[in-house]
């Protein structure tokens, strides 16, 4: 039974070893860098569309207002009006 249970496990060690020693999948790499080289140069292509037309490449910052109430308020509820009509008058600015 020993002399059985030795070569077994010897086996299943080797079959558990042999996807460690597969080598790297080059197709997916050289897909992964396709995939990355084409995202730059769209990229690249917007960013140069938008120098054009004078819009910038900079989305603006969507409206984040922090908690203004609770024991523990990060704000208060003027600070979150002013941050709001900034906000609004920066909109304001960039449709113009």
């Amino acid at each position: 039974m020993n002399k059985l249970i030795y070569p077994l496990a010897g086996a299943l060690m080797l079959g558990a070893t042999l996807p460690v020693l597969a080598g790297p999948d080059f197709q997916a790499i050289e897909q992964g860098r396709k995939a990355g080289q084409e995202a730059e140069a769209t990229r690249t292509r917007d960013a140069t569309e938008a120098a054009k037309t004078g819009r910038g490449d900079c989305p603006p910052q969507p409206l984040i207002l922090p908690l203004d109430h609770g024991p523990r308020a990060l704000t208060t509820p003027y600070l979150n009006q002013l941050r709001k009509q900034r906000f609004e008058a920066e909109m304001k600015a960039r449709q113009e």
